[in-house]
């Protein structure tokens, strides 16, 4: 049997996907980083992401009602790291990028250029849980670098992520790069059986 340790009331979910959250503060652009964001829907799209109250990005989403996530490559480790150490009040961050907007959608949002894939959200629901606030957003429109797709059977798909080599994080305080992909969802457990529930 296997033993476990208590570690106590940890949130130990790994790997932490990094994400640099785009926004206007008070006409201005503004990024910084987060490790606490994630999907809540494919159909339809809706993702989320939780900033402290002082957060100078947290202002943005308030006053505008928008945000983008754009999620890095390890080639922008530093500079990830750098807009989650460094606060928008005193350091212009989003001078570090590349940015675009999505001019049918959300023209005034910015997205990060150098980020492989970026999402363009609309906050539908704000969440106050002590000190943090979580915004639901619903995905307007989502881009991605033309070199992260590969062709299949004479389709366009989005490639593996090894290709689009996300940032990825973990409660031991280190970044990671991906692995090797070992298998594909919802083909991998056909092979299990499993004992029919009691009537």
């Amino acid at each position: 049997m296997t033993t476990k340790k208590q570690i106590g009331a940890v949130p130990l979910i790994y790997p932490v996907p990094i994400a640099l959250v785009g926004v206007l503060v008070d006409g201005k652009p503004n990024v910084t980083e987060v490790g606490d964001v994630g999907i809540m829907g494919i159909k339809p799209p809706y993702v989320f992401v939780s900033l402290g109250e002082k957060s100078h990005s947290k202002l943005g989403i308030t006053q505008t009602g928008q945000f983008s996530l754009n999620f890095p490559n390890s080639d922008l480790m530093a500079k990830a790291d750098f807009c989650g150490t460094a606060t928008g009040r005193k350091v212009d961050k989003a001078s570090l990028f590349n940015l675009f907007s999505d001019p049918e959608g959300l023209p005034d949002l910015p997205l990060i250029e150098d980020c492989p894939v970026n999402l363009a959200c609309e906050v539908v629901e704000h969440v106050t849980l002590e000190h943090r606030n979580i915004f639901i957003g619903k995905v307007i429109q989502t881009y991605v670098n033309e070199d992260c797709f590969v062709e299949v059977d004479g389709k366009q798909r989005l490639a593996d992520l090894t290709v689009l080599d996300p940032l990825i994080y973990a409660l031991d305080n280190r970044y990671y790069r991906i692995g090797q992909p070992i298998g594909t969802g919802y083909q991998e457990g056909k092979s299990i059986s499993a004992p029919d529930t009691a009537e």
